[in-house]
């Protein structure tokens, strides 16, 4: 299984040349997502890994819009001593067709991610297709089945951040006080700027964000880390291992290409990788779990002994209760059943129609109010307690 990563400057190079490495790839600002390198930089670099007898792979995997699209093949063109184009925007797949005569290598790691849509891409682009890149979405039953069916090699990332979320919109720089200032200097450098997100509705947070000239994305948490499957990755076959150290804070390479070579364990060197690791979607596809959540079970039950459901819960004074099904009275003993499964139990004390006049029965379609009790908040479900 070759290994291929992404290079920034020439001490990288020379660690890929020492490490046995064959193939890298670079990233020029304009054509890349996460690309710092001018023209001149990428050449120099591309020039320089040639001489050390590595293939240089160029890296264009940002999405465009049709005014932006000529702008991007011109920068393109002034690129030299690379063996292969890396593509995922469909006019980019089309532009190289037509215009290029290198291989190509298809990203295919935010889409078409059923077999059929990926043999589809393989006839279209023929012997130009040097191999695919698949996503990490997918498991690793799947992923051994679409290798084995496929007819062109398959690039899997084994090491990386997981991005979670992409828009072309500048989200950061619009915080700043200078927002102009700060989207010139994004748009004119290879600056960035970094942030850590939260969320409000839950409570998730140190998600990292970045934002650059082609956007604002956001990342996982963790970092997807495979290197303690390799040996399933290799029977599979995958035929390239990504590891992208673009983030990382050293290019720690070859303690990696170590476990990769055998000579080292992945899941010592799991526990000595300085982030928080996650295995992705690899053993199982769990995008359709919350499904059932969609619709909580423990607010829907409907026996014999329901009365209704909680719309509100006024602290200190009363639950509002929109009775279904059974009658209630001053007495009778209620089991509340709450969102997140918790079960609940009190008396009856005293029952008022939604004018709080008091009433001794409450009747089905109707509104009534009982004394406030502590943990039970709106959606609860209502139940005789027999």
């Amino acid at each position: 299984m070759n290994v291929i990563t992404y290079v920034q400057n020439k001490d990288q190079l020379l660690t890929c040349r020492d490490l046995g490495i064959t193939e890298i790839i670079l990233e020029h600002i304009d054509l890349a997502r996460f690309g710092k390198l001018s023209t001149d930089e990428f050449n120099i670099l591309a020039q320089k890994a040639n001489e050390l007898g590595l293939k240089v792979a160029c890296e264009w995997d940002i999405l465009m819009t049709e005014d932006e699209f000529s702008k991007k093949t011109q920068v393109l063109s002034e690129l030299k001593y690379y063996a292969q184009i890396r593509v995922q925007d469909t006019g980019a797949i089309n532009y190289s067709l037509t215009h290029l005569d290198c291989p190509m290598t298809l990203i295919l790691e935010t889409g078409n991610h059923n077999l059929k849509a990926i043999e589809t891409w393989v006839i279209a682009i023929g012997k130009r297709l040097k191999k695919i890149v698949l996503s990490i979405e997918l498991s690793k039953e799947v992923l051994e089945q679409y290798c084995r069916k496929l007819s062109c090699p398959v690039e899997f990332s084994g090491v990386g951040r997981i991005l979670l979320f992409y828009t072309p919109r500048n989200l950061l720089s619009a915080l700043t006080p200078e927002v102009d200032e700060q989207r010139k200097k994004l748009m004119t450098t290879a600056a960035f700027i970094e942030a850590d997100g939260e969320s409000e509705e839950s409570p998730h947070k140190g998600f990292p964000i970045v934002e650059n000239r082609h956007g604002t994305f956001m990342f996982h948490i963790k970092r997807l880390f495979l290197l303690d499957h390799v040996h399933e990755l290799e029977q599979m076959p995958i035929t390239d291992l990504r590891l992208d150290l673009r983030f990382d804070d050293d290019f720690d390479l070859q303690a990696m290409v170590n476990v990769i070579d055998g000579k080292g364990d992945g899941k010592v060197y799991r526990k000595d990788y300085p982030y928080d690791v996650i295995k992705g979607y690899y053993n199982i596809n769990k995008t359709d779990v919350l499904f059932k959540k969609l619709k909580n079970y423990r607010i829907q039950r409907k026996d014999d002994s329901y009365i209704g459901e909680v719309l509100e819960a006024s602290k200190g004074n009363y639950l509002a209760i929109s009775i279904k099904k059974h009658d209630i009275k001053p007495g009778d003993q209620l089991k509340f059943i709450t969102p997140e499964g918790k079960e609940l139990f009190c008396k009856v004390h005293f029952l008022k129609n939604a004018k709080f006049e008091d009433i001794k029965v409450g009747n089905k379609d109707q509104l009534c109010l009982i004394q406030y009790f502590g943990g039970v908040w709106v959606k609860s479900q209502v139940y005789l307690d027999s």
